[in-house]
């Protein structure tokens, strides 16, 4: 039979952490950086959930500031409150990867609220926590339906996991063939999934190895990105409590009207970063 904990382990500590490599987004106490930090909590103060969610991403990894996994967890608690999806799913995570204390079952509750605001990636997490079973009852079926979310989703990690699932015949031997559609669909995304396509004597799909996601982040797009989001929350009224409604505020990703990056950049951007600090924090969620 495959061995499913392998697979497990690998794609839990392995797999959240090629980007950081690739982005220079850490630790900095120079002056441009401490002006950075000091810009986005004035505007925090002033309600900004976008803000809000920056402060725990800068705490988080000490950029302008000393480095507080408290004061991460608080900003983006806060933030997370007005709807702020990706601030739901680094909240989740802090609380599953006990960064937040041993409080798993709140951690599961916001991973699941991020899912539900399009943060496919904490569909994959939950699939992840519920099929290894060390932080909630392991239930396969559960699982599989959090993989399948993030799968549909181009979660390439999870299409892999799902297949290893198939392949080591957890829903029995005769659905063991399932595992190959979804091999080939992250074949170029997963290695892990072209070398098993080939131990399997199968065909590859089409596609190069040009086709793994590689992702190059310098800090002058770091730099321009703050610039933006900085200008974006000038031009913004913070969001107020009205009848008992919250309107989270604007990010970047949905005002495309960025001056030095293009809505394109700055689309790619705010994902990048986010995708980033939910793998700095991601990299302390460990499966023994």
């Amino acid at each position: 039979m495959f061995q499913l904990k392998k697979i497990l382990l690998m794609l839990v500590i392995v797999s959240f952490t090629p980007l950081l490599h690739a982005f220079d987004f850490k630790e900095c106490s120079d002056e441009y950086c401490v002006k950075t930090f000091k810009a986005f909590k004035k505007y925090a103060k002033k309600g900004h959930p976008s803000a809000m969610e920056a402060l725990g991403n800068f705490y988080i990894t000490g950029y302008g500031t000393k480095k507080s996994e408290s004061s991460a967890l608080k900003m983006y608690k806060k933030a997370a409150k007005w709807n702020q999806a990706t601030a739901q799913y680094k909240v989740g995570l802090m609380y599953i990867s006990g960064a937040a204390g041993d409080d798993p079952d709140r951690g599961i509750s916001y991973l699941k609220k991020a899912v539900k605001n399009d943060v496919f990636e904490a569909a994959y997490v939950l699939g992840v926590v519920y099929l290894e079973g060390n932080i909630e009852k392991q239930d396969y079926e559960e699982a599989r339906e959090w993989l399948e979310i993030a799968s549909e989703h181009n979660i390439a990690k999870a299409t892999y996991l799902l297949a290893t699932m198939y392949d080591s015949q957890l829903f029995g031997a005769e659905q063991q063939n399932k595992s190959i559609p979804l091999y080939n669909k992250a074949a170029y995304k997963v290695e892990a999934a072209r070398e098993r396509l080939i131990a399997l004597n199968q065909p590859l799909p089409p596609g190069t190895d040009d086709s793994i996601e590689r992702i190059v982040v310098t800090p002058q797009d770091l730099h321009d990105f703050f610039i933006d989001q900085l200008q974006i929350l000038q031009n913004t009224p913070a969001p107020r409590v009205g009848t008992g409604s919250r309107i989270s505020g604007q990010t970047c990703e949905k005002m495309m009207s960025c001056n030095s990056l293009t809505g394109e950049d700055a689309r790619r951007m705010h994902t990048e970063v986010q995708r980033a600090i939910g793998m700095i924090i991601a990299s302390k969620f460990r499966i023994e």
